[in-house]
């Protein structure tokens, strides 16, 4: 009987905890009013050898440098939910190799941009949202010689564009905060530094103190570290919840605020209807020996892409996630390119592509993730979308299957411990780069495994 009585009790005390932690992080919201990092990279080197051969010196040298700047933003109220990236870099090469004979020269030189931005204006549970991601490039290199031969030139230029608009219902939060805020609960809980157990409320304070340390941009990192510190243990000694103020209290803090190493967690269901027009391609012009002399070629895509659906973002308790979608869409997508060849200057040949694929088709997604510890996460993915296509001259069914496991645990910033197994069903998958084409069917199996290393 004291057995019975005894189950009965531990099972209630699992379920009540269990019930709390899917409560508090169902519910918890993500609020920043204004966040923003800047990240800053400059590099540069070079280097010289000379060699004494047979028949000469041979020298060589070669110098490179790299610069790039980065932004974003984040906005979380109960009326916005806005993000922003921006993002500029360039790099340049240059090398020389000189004999007794021959001397070689080669310059290249790269520069890219990119800006996203996705808002979403919430009233009540209803939102609209727009957006757009913009990305260009433009990259260069030349080569001569010192034997009569031509310089060889060659200039490519990329862009895209996608535009997003949509409306719709419902909301999807971070909870990554909320889920150290329990972690953190356990740890002070199994190291008996807690006067009691906290309540969800608490708890919900709890992770809006975390975010507030991670959200509160300090540019000295030192005092970032000491001021997330405070901040998490001002409220836990303001509400009385530390039963005893020692090192075990505060290695256990630091532990979950530095350490807690698991992908972004979101909780929330929202319905959608969503169109993107998007625009891409790129503009390439070179200078070949021979008979040709010079060529061009600028392929452009234009889509336009319906998608109707919906996300569900479950969290089941701390260490358990369901998540999973269906959607509609309808795309269009028109291909054209054009390709010119010129001969001292002289247009000799022109040719010109151009194809339409219209497209109807079903997507659906699932995946659990499992978070055993605060480093580590076990992913199951399955991925599938299938429906039909008018590709000009053929109409035919398409689709596409995935399903994949993975496994990432953080051991320290240095090393981190990764595998991954899966398998792939590919069938009528069109892609576009310098052609529109059509991929053989396929199916890929794969497995991964390495511990990542720097040093």
């Amino acid at each position: 009987m004291r057995k019975i009585i005894l189950f009965v009790f531990l099972f209630i005390s699992s379920v009540s905890l269990y019930s709390q932690q899917d409560s508090v992080l169902k519910n918890f919201k993500y609020r920043i009013d204004h966040y923003r990092a800047i990240s800053l990279n400059i590099n540069g080197g070079s280097s010289y050898n000379k060699s004494e051969l047979g028949s000469g010196d041979n020298k060589n040298s070669s110098s490179s440098g790299s610069f790039s700047v980065g932004m974003n933003t984040i906005r979380s109220t109960d009326n916005i939910l806005r993000t922003t990236y921006g993002n500029i870099s360039s790099s340049f090469n240059s090398s020389r190799s000189e004999n007794t004979t021959t001397t070689n020269k080669h310059k290249g030189y790269f520069a890219a941009a990119q800006y996203s931005l996705l808002n979403k204006r919430f009233s009540g549970q209803r939102f609209i949202e727009y957006g757009i991601d913009a990305a260009g490039s433009i990259n260069s290199d030349r080569q001569t010689s010192s034997m009569p031969q031509p310089a060889l030139k060659n200039k490519q230029s990329s862009y895209a564009v996608a535009l997003l608009v949509g409306i719709g219902k419902g909301r999807l939060e971070n909870i990554t905060d909320m889920q150290n805020g329990l972690w953190l609960q356990q740890s002070l809980q199994e190291a008996g530094r807690l006067s009691n157990t906290l309540s969800a409320e608490e708890l919900n304070q709890l992770g809006r103190s975390i975010t507030k340390g991670n959200n509160t941009r300090i540019l000295d990192f030192r005092k970032r570290t000491q001021f997330i510190l405070e901040t998490v243990d001002s409220y836990l000694q303001q509400k009385g919840l530390i039963s005893k103020n020692d090192i075990a209290y505060f290695s256990n803090l630091n532990d979950i605020l530095f350490f807690a190493f698991n992908n972004n967690r979101l909780a929330g269901t929202e319905k959608f209807i969503r169109f993107t027009p998007s625009l891409s391609g790129y503009n390439r012009n070179g200078t070949q020996s021979g008979v040709v002399d010079k060529y061009e070629m600028d392929p452009y895509i234009v889509s336009g892409l319906v998608s109707i659906g919906f996300n569900k973002y479950k969290p089941v308790n701390l260490k358990h996630q369901d998540n999973y979608g269906a959607a509609v869409k309808l795309n269009y997508i028109s291909w054209n390119s054009t390709e010119r060849y010129f001969s001292s200057g002289v247009l000799f040949s022109e040719n010109k592509f151009d194809q339409d694929i219209k497209q109807a088709g079903l997507k659906l997604f699932y995946q659990h993730a499992f978070y055993p510890n605060t480093r580590t996460n076990i992913n199951l993915n399955l991925e599938t979308e299938g429906g039909y296509q008018d590709a000009g001259d053929t109409d035919e069914f398409y689709g596409m299957a995935s399903l994949s496991g993975n496994l990432n645990y953080f051991i320290s910033y240095r090393t981190r411990l990764a595998f991954d197994i899966g398998a792939a069903y590919r069938k009528n998958i069109y892609t576009a780069y310098q052609t529109l084409q059509v991929e053989p069917d396929n199916i890929q199996l794969f497995v991964n495994a390495g511990i990542g290393i720097n040093l």
